[in-house]
């Protein structure tokens, strides 16, 4: 018997050796004679690799969500299709999804053929699997509705018969994923002799109480993707959740994965830097309110009065380049197309080799710890402690009833947004870190517009759930499909109208699909999951990415 065996100590250090695996499982396919004995502890970092990857963020978040959801405005690329489905968008995240379900389906089905004797002790690494699939399935029907899952990954699972699986619904996924997510809590809060994982656990090391919560969090959130839907349910769902007693309670209950430094240079993570600077209605927010979370997303930018006398004094200045004085260091640009030749604060200048875009910088590291040789890692936020807490607030202000006002959900959710976004700047080393204290949050959350007011509370809630994914935006997409905020008349963030050459441009919705030619793969299954979808009557046209899918109901 041939045997792999990978050892992986700390912070994961040796992870080149894991990214192997795809060329064994050819040969696992390909030769059912060939038995290799791997940990399968191993397949579980090959699922959290996929939960979001450079090529992933590069096209959906860089190039499309930053931009549409108006925390930045791009510098680079795509200036006049931006509010279309550009940049290869959702490619990579499905890609994602399907190698995410490609592990995880294939943990239970190694034990149970080269180790049944441990098929009970490994119960735990199986239900962690499926709350990571499940998870990365949300993300992928949002863009793309109806997906492959039951019947999906047969040659990975043992199921090699089916060879052309069947797609299934949003609705038949969410009742599908809320079940299993349930019934993965229950195994996760009550299994024994366990075979321990937390060297490969990037997300709680072991600590399965914590897993448990995360399953939770996760029904949470397909709770709020069926609101509008079905509003019964989803809230039965919360109030499930919410009376369960295992819930997310701190900072360090959330849902996220954390990465060593060699992770951060794999693939393009510092495009963010050359791709987006601040957008202006994103920092007239954070200047208003004078919100501490603005220096742990923006660098400061170097317009200092001496920097702007002295460019500005400068032969070589035109009157086009010449800095106005108004401008300072912090600076928001327009996303919009038409705005951008007379936009004072996105005209590239330089003094010397000093940068001096008004624009502020994304904190690079945020994203590549390893930025200007930066030793820190990388994180994908996946569910935080300040993002249930909002969608608790919300849930409560619906009328479901549990153990907190709806006050003091979203109370708690301002204060562990500003707690957890110090402690990820500290972990990424951000530049110039400077540490949010209580005495900040205490005087962030006192303010008009950020003290709770029961007269705008929804908005509230919206607002602070906006900011609160500056990174994990795919949630702020969805947010703004599911409540059109922000907008161009809400008010505590104020979006710009966008315009190309003098037409209006709205957010992309979904993905963009066309019929399958046929006699292509599983040709059936894909006619009938693009008929269905066009049943529903906001789907709009099968080749336009501003039709909705399923649970994004007007």
């Amino acid at each position: 018997m041939k045997k792999i065996k990978y050892y992986i100590f700390g912070a994961l250090a040796s992870m080149v050796a894991l990214t192997s695996c795809d060329a064994d499982f050819v040969e696992i396919n390909k030769n059912p004679d060939t038995v290799y004995e791997v940990d399968p502890e191993v397949f579980l970092y090959q699922i959290e690799n996929v939960m979001c990857n450079a090529g992933e963020t590069w096209a959906d978040s860089y190039a499309c969500r930053l931009r549409w959801m108006q925390y930045c405005a791009g510098i680079w690329g795509y200036s006049t299709t931006n509010f279309t489905e550009c940049a290869g968008w959702a490619g990579t995240l499905y890609s994602n999804y399907v190698n995410a379900g490609k592990y995880a389906r294939h943990i239970p089905y190694y034990i149970k053929t080269n180790m049944p004797e441990q098929e009970a002790a490994y119960s735990d690494l199986t239900e962690v699997a499926r709350i990571l699939l499940i998870t990365k399935g949300i993300q992928a029907s949002d863009t793309y509705g109806s997906l492959v899952y039951t019947d999906g990954w047969g040659t990975r699972n043992g199921n090699v018969e089916i060879l052309e699986p069947a797609f299934q619904t949003q609705e038949e996924l969410f009742t599908i994923w809320n079940q299993e997510l349930k019934e993965a809590a229950n195994k996760l809060a009550t299994s024994t002799n366990q075979v321990t994982f937390k060297n490969y656990d990037l997300a709680y090391s072991g600590d399965m109480s914590k897993w448990v919560k995360a399953a939770n969090a996760v029904r949470l959130r397909i709770a709020l993707r069926l609101l509008k839907q079905k509003p019964e349910e989803a809230k039965a769902i919360a109030r499930e959740v919410l009376s369960s007693g295992n819930i997310f309670s701190s900072i360090d209950d959330s849902f996220i994965l954390y990465f060593d430094n060699y992770w951060t240079t794999l693939g393009d993570w510092h495009s963010v830097i050359d791709m987006d600077r601040a957008s202006s209605a994103f920092m007239a927010y954070l200047l208003k309110y004078n919100d501490p979370r603005k220096r742990l997303f923006f660098q400061i930018n170097n317009l200092t009065p001496e920097n702007v006398a002295e460019f500005n004094a400068k032969e070589t200045t035109t009157p086009a380049q010449v800095i106005p004085t108004h401008l300072g260091r912090w600076c928001g640009g327009s996303v919009s197309y038409d705005k951008w030749a007379t936009d004072s604060c996105r005209t590239s200048r330089y003094l010397d080799d000093i940068d001096m875009r008004p624009m502020n910088r994304p904190q690079t590291r945020l994203w590549k710890g390893a930025q200007d040789n930066g030793s820190a890692g990388g994180w994908i936020p996946l569910v935080t402690y300040a993002d249930f807490c909002f969608m608790a607030s919300e849930f409560t202000l619906e009328g479901v009833a549990n153990g907190k006002t709806a006050q003091e959900w979203y109370e708690e959710g301002v204060k562990s947004s500003l707690r957890q976004w110090s402690k990820i700047a500290d972990y990424c080393k951000i530049n110039d870190y400077e540490a949010v204290t209580e005495a900040e949050i205490d005087a962030f959350l006192a303010q008009d517009g950020i003290a709770w007011n029961s007269a705008m509370a929804k908005e509230q809630i919206y607002c602070q759930t906006w900011v609160e994914h500056f990174k994990n935006n795919n949630e702020s997409w969805a947010m703004y499909k599911r409540t059109n905020y922000p907008s161009t008349t809400s008010t505590l963030v104020t979006w710009e109208p966008i315009n190309v050459y003098g037409e209006l441009q709205q957010v992309p919705r979904r993905k963009k699909f066309t019929m399958p030619a046929e006699g292509s793969a599983n040709y059936a299954n894909q006619v009938k999951r693009l008929e269905d979808m066009q049943k529903e009557s906001n789907f709009g046209r099968l080749d336009s990415e501003f039709g909705r899918i399923w649970w994004d109901k007007e």
